[in-house]
């Protein structure tokens, strides 16, 4: 996967939050999942293919773990000079404790119904979020499962890069700052 290179991004296009999600919802095998989705213009500059990893990881985990029969919520939109994508999902009750940790690699959450998965798709969401000058955050839903959320700044803003290529900490894999129930990952 092209993250980026010493200078950050190597690909700088426009690209809609909203119509990649559109995408990823059309292709992705949902079973027998409920999806709401409310898709307003977020427009980024970034690199589309990673966009795209970004959505289809968060799409594929609210799949994944989820209740039979769940509902998967996605919403894109724009405030604040920031683009948002939030993919929300029924399922088991996460912990706030849980919730602190699920952007570290190969973290997979105990009450989890499924065995699939290596551990790696929130923490390749943080890393793609941070190296366009963003943050994910993720907060236990009260009624069980998750909301993650990335924003990102909005295409007419100029996305932030991470200050050394090597680290990881810089590349968004591990929490920065934790705030009560949720843990937000950003770069630097």
């Amino acid at each position: 996967m092209r993250l980026r290179n010493e200078r950050g991004l190597t690909v700088h296009e426009e690209v809609d939050l909203a119509t990649v999600a559109e995408d990823v919802l059309d292709t992705a095998d949902l079973g027998d999942r409920r999806v709401h989705a409310t898709l307003e213009p977020a427009v980024i500059s970034g690199d589309p293919v990673l966009a795209e990893r970004l959505i289809a990881n968060l799409v594929d985990n609210a799949v994944r773990y989820n209740a039979d029969a769940g509902d998967i919520w996605i919403s894109t939109r724009t405030a604040a000079g920031s683009s948002q994508l939030t993919v929300a999902n029924t399922g088991p009750v996460v912990s706030p404790a849980d919730a602190r940790r699920i952007f570290q690699p190969f973290q997979r959450l105990n009450n989890r119904t499924s065995h699939d998965g290596s551990g790696l798709g929130l923490a390749i969401v943080a890393s793609i979020a941070a190296i366009h000058g963003g943050t994910a955050t993720a907060r236990p839903r009260d009624d069980g499962g998750l909301s993650v959320t990335v924003r990102i700044p909005s295409a007419e803003r100029p996305a932030g890069e991470c200050s050394d290529p090597t680290s990881v900490r810089d590349a968004g894999l591990f929490p920065e700052r934790t705030d009560g129930d949720s843990a937000t990952v950003t770069g630097v």
